[in-house]
């Protein structure tokens, strides 16, 4: 660049920054030893908060915001350094390019594969971070890592890249970037390819209500959802052998009205694909249904008990949510029971019930008729979720857990269309007030914590 790029200062210490002349646009970076805490203020000490945060940081700064950050102050760190670079004089990427410290690449153009390492030789908490500057001033982060005492350890990601963008590794101890061609489907406005770590935005499909999200992937995945405003989704982990599967992306008009959602795919070194389909593409739930992974399902049919099981070869857990209940297997054998719940109260009638499995493994689902419920006219002793039939004279009822302490469980006594009569609860071996047990009523329990056994009592 010719002038002064570097600046050296202690915590709480304000930098005169020197923009070049002619004025031109410059990235500038903010580097610290290790995982300091840093604050970035623009202006002096009482200036503008511009970052609070980890480790190191940057920026873009184009000609109409350099009076704005011409005085940088940083407090936290013992010791900082300001530098300014040239996008005009970045290494592009092309091949392989190894650093160690900030540096400012370009990417030419085209799709491509980047792998990213970054090794660490010190027991030191050492960070690494690659980001992508965006136009609004901020920043958006690409890969980072941050474990520390770990001897000699490597961290790799891989991104997919798209068209002419400036990269900014703002923190590394040794690293390196190499680009590689990408051999993809084209992508359309519901259905996205890619490979490695990578953030997609997709716009609602039409109606008022939630939507589905197929995904199909290579290798084992974290997939996560939010909305327009950074509320999550959903956050699951999408496993290669168990094939497609859908998620349940929920949301209301209201949700809606903030925007597209995101969805996030991290920890992916191969390839994946993630389809927006309308919900009522959901496979609908008779009789029994057998699955694997994670799926969603629509219930049409009058209202029942739906039961759950783990059918997988290997340890693994299935929980199921309908209608705001929720059922769970513990982390078991295979074969393993999961409960039973209420199924069939839609919101509005006509509309299906969403029935959401999440699984590492294979899992069945069986619709039972109310009819086919067990029976009981005394007290009752049982384990998780089940759905049971009061067939005593008019009662009071209680649950108890086998726990003095902990251990919550609840019992809500419901009538044949599945409306709520009242519920009474427990924590441990304390008593609640009991409710009212009509004749023929249905009785569901639920419990929480390790220890989920239960009695029911009728007086």
């Amino acid at each position: 660049m010719g002038e002064r790029t570097e600046w050296v200062a202690r915590g709480g210490r304000t930098v005169e920054v020197d923009y070049p002349t002619p004025a031109r646009t410059v990235v500038l970076t903010v580097a610290v030893d290790g995982l300091e805490e840093i604050t970035v203020l623009a202006g002096g000490a009482d200036g503008t908060e511009l970052h609070r945060g980890k480790g190191a940081w940057s920026v873009l700064v184009p000609p109409a915001r350099q009076d704005e950050l011409r005085r940088i102050t940083v407090t936290g760190p013992r010791r900082w350094q300001l530098r300014l670079h040239d996008p005009s004089e970045a290494a592009e990427l092309t091949g392989r390019v190894t650093g160690v410290g900030p540096r400012v690449l370009v990417h030419p153009g085209g799709t491509v594969l980047v792998d990213v390492t970054h090794r660490s030789s010190t027991n030191d908490a050492q960070l690494f971070r690659l980001v992508r500057p965006t136009a609004d001033g901020g920043r958006e982060v690409l890969a980072t890592g941050d474990r520390a005492g770990k001897l000699y350890r490597s961290d790799n990601w891989t991104l997919l890249l798209e068209g002419r963008q400036l990269l900014v590794v703002e923190q590394g101890e040794d690293w390196s970037l190499t680009g590689r061609p990408a051999d993809l489907p084209p992508s359309t406005e519901t259905v996205r390819h890619g490979i490695g770590d990578r953030r997609e935005v997709f716009a609602w499909p039409d109606g008022a209500g939630p939507a589905l999200l197929e995904v199909e992937t290579e290798d084992g995945v974290l997939l996560g959802l939010e909305d327009h405003a950074g509320g999550r989704l959903a956050f699951v982990h999408v496993m290669a052998r168990n094939g497609v599967q859908r998620l349940l992306v929920p949301a209301d008009p209201a949700r809606r009205a903030l925007g597209p959602f995101r969805g996030e795919v991290i920890r992916s070194r191969r390839r994946w694909r993630l389809e927006l389909l309308p919900v009522e593409d959901a496979r609908e739930l008779t009789g029994r249904a057998d699955g694997t992974g994670h799926d969603v399902l629509a219930y049409t049919g009058p209202p029942a008990v739906l039961r759950a099981w783990s059918l997988a070869d290997t340890a693994s857990s299935v929980t199921v949510e309908a209608g705001g209940r929720r059922i769970a297997t513990g982390y078991g054998s295979p074969g393993e029971w999961g409960g039973a719940m209420p199924v069939g109260g839609p919101p509005e009638p006509g509309e299906p019930e969403q029935v959401r499995v999440e699984s590492g493994g294979r899992w069945r689902l069986e619709v039972v008729p109310l009819t086919a419920v067990p029976a009981f006219d005394r007290r009752l002793a049982g384990r998780g979720a089940e759905v049971v039939r009061w067939a005593g004279p008019p009662g009071r009822l209680t649950v108890r857990t086998g726990r003095w302490h902990g251990g919550l469980a609840e019992a809500t006594v419901l009538d044949e269309r599945l409306k709520p009569l009242g519920a009474t609860s427990t924590f441990g071996r304390r008593r609640h007030e009991p409710v009212e047990l009509p004749p023929g009523s249905l009785v569901a329990v639920r419990t929480w914590g390790l220890e989920d056994r239960w009695r029911l009592v009728v007086r």
